[in-house]
C-alpha cells in the first residue's frame, strides 16, 4: 500500500466514524436541521458544496484518463461528502500500483 493510500485511509476512516456517529445521534434530518440553524453553517454547507463540485469535475476527467470507475464515487460523494473523493483516491492509487509492475516489465 502506497503512502498516498495510507494518508487517504488515515483521513477517510475517522471521517466515516464521525459520520456514523452524527447520523446515529442526530439522524439525517437532524443534521440538515442543524446545518440550517445559522448563516455560518449555511455558508459552510455552500462552501463544501462548491468544493465538492469542483472535485467531482476533476474526478470525472481523471477517471476518464486513468480508466478508474467514476459513478460509484459520485454516489458516495453526493450521499456523505468527502468520503467519495477519498475512496476514489485510494482506488486510483491501487490501480496505479497494479499497473506499475506490468509497465516496468514492458519497458
Amino acid at each position: 500500500m502506497s503512502a498516498r493510500q495510507l494518508i487517504c485511509l488515515a483521513v477517510l476512516l475517522p471521517f466515516l466514524a464521525l459520520t456514523a456517529y452524527v447520523l446515529a445521534t442526530a439522524g439525517l434530518d437532524g443534521f440538515y436541521r442543524e446545518m440550517l440553524q445559522s448563516a455560518s453553517t449555511v455558508l459552510a454547507g455552500v462552501d463544501i458544496t462548491i468544493s465538492l463540485s469542483l472535485i467531482l469535475l476533476w474526478m470525472r476527467s481523471d477517471a476518464r484518463a486513468t480508466g478508474t470507475p467514476f459513478a460509484p464515487y459520485v454516489a458516495v460523494t453526493l450521499a456523505i461528502g468527502v468520503a467519495g473523493p477519498l475512496m476514489y483516491l485510494v482506488h486510483r492509487e491501487a490501480r496505479a500500483a497494479r499497473a506499475l509492475p506490468s509497465a516496468v516489465r514492458a519497458a
